[in-house]
């Protein structure tokens, strides 16, 4: 049986940012980004580029109605916590974006819509203007020192950390709806990367000018692009979300939103498909799958088997998990 591997609608996911998320991919695979962060689960950037200018579309707005028509057809859209704009890549590289985000809008107007982005683009109006309208914007701001920007998000040329910093404050200026800022806490070699009190501090002092409605700390939790990054521990996580926290008396730091459970796929019999897409876009543990899927764990288990046994998918321990990973993932997963 041939799967298609070009859904633009994927998931049900299950995000600690986001609890229960259906996802919407407007790069699909390969990557393609303006950076090439040392932990994306994604793997490396295959093609890394510095703007719109630079990216070919391959979803076009009638593509994504038709497609999130059908899926929401088979879905109870009660247990939705957003709709999410994420994917093989940087959403706001694409044209169409702020149209799309209205389409969105008007096929489930009761749900959410969120916009995970690197912040990388900010620096142009038209990308502003897109993404106004959003009822979520994570924002993403791992370093707000020069060298630990490039050294962690590996920018696309011309990409500089000023850009990101004034872009987030002009989307903090025009955004309707609320402004997260997501800062990923690392380690690489064994050795910690922006977790020194120079680099917390000035961190502080921009996350005060921009003034997020929220700032997400985390720290890698699947295969990353690089085998040398490794993850805080949680001591070490709460040790910095508590200074944060002490520096910024009104923002709220977190570390996972818990899902509303309860089933959300009606149709029978794509559950082999539903798989594959997540799957494409992040390296998951079995029990993610489940949720996700809202399938009883045997059925999981089942069509997960005969995926490996068809040499589609592999297994990988990191950190003493087992993940499931598209085998040869399009979107530049790497197996590590």
């Amino acid at each position: 049986m041939k799967v298609s591997r070009t859904s633009i609608v994927y998931g049900p996911i299950i995000s600690w940012r986001l609890g229960r998320s259906l996802g919407i991919d407007l790069i699909l695979p390969p990557k393609t980004c303006t950076f090439d962060c040392i932990y994306c689960q994604l793997g490396r950037t295959v093609n890394k580029v510095s703007s719109p200018r630079d990216f070919k579309p391959k979803v076009y707005l009638d593509d994504l109605v038709r497609e999130l028509k059908a899926v929401l057809e088979g879905m109870d859209i009660r247990f939705l916590d957003h709709v999410t704009f994420s994917g093989c890549g940087e959403p706001t590289l694409h044209p169409g974006l702020g149209e799309m985000i209205e389409a969105v809008k008007d096929l489930c107007p009761s749900v959410p819509v969120a916009i995970l982005t690197n912040s990388s683009l900010f620096w142009l109006g038209e990308v502003v203007e897109a993404v106004r309208n959003a009822d979520v914007i994570v924002a993403k701001l791992d370093a707000a020192l020069p060298d630990i920007f490039s050294l962690v998000n590996r920018p696309a040329e011309g990409v500089e950390l000023d850009m990101v910093i004034d872009g987030l404050k002009e989307v903090r200026k025009t955004a309707k709806g609320r402004l997260a800022i997501q800062s990923m806490f690392l380690k690489a070699h064994g050795k910690p990367i922006n977790t020194d009190e120079t680099s917390l501090s000035r961190l502080v002092e921009v996350l005060r000018s921009t003034r997020p409605d929220q700032v997400q700390v985390n720290t890698p939790t699947r295969p990353p692009a690089e085998p040398y990054v490794e993850a805080l521990s949680p001591e070490e996580l709460k040790a910095i979300a508590d200074y944060l926290s002490c520096q910024l008396r009104d923002i709220e730091v977190i570390s996972w939103h818990s899902p509303r459970l309860g089933p959300v796929r009606k149709r029978a019999g794509e559950l082999r498909k539903a798989l594959i897409a997540i799957l494409e876009r992040r390296p998951c543990r079995f029990h993610e799958l489940c949720l996700s899927t809202g399938e009883e764990p045997i059925m999981v288990r089942a069509e997960l088997d005969r995926l490996i046994s068809e040499g589609l998918l592999v297994v990988r321990d990191y950190k003493g998990q087992r993940f499931y990973v598209l085998k040869g993932g399009e979107a530049g997963i790497k197996c590590v």
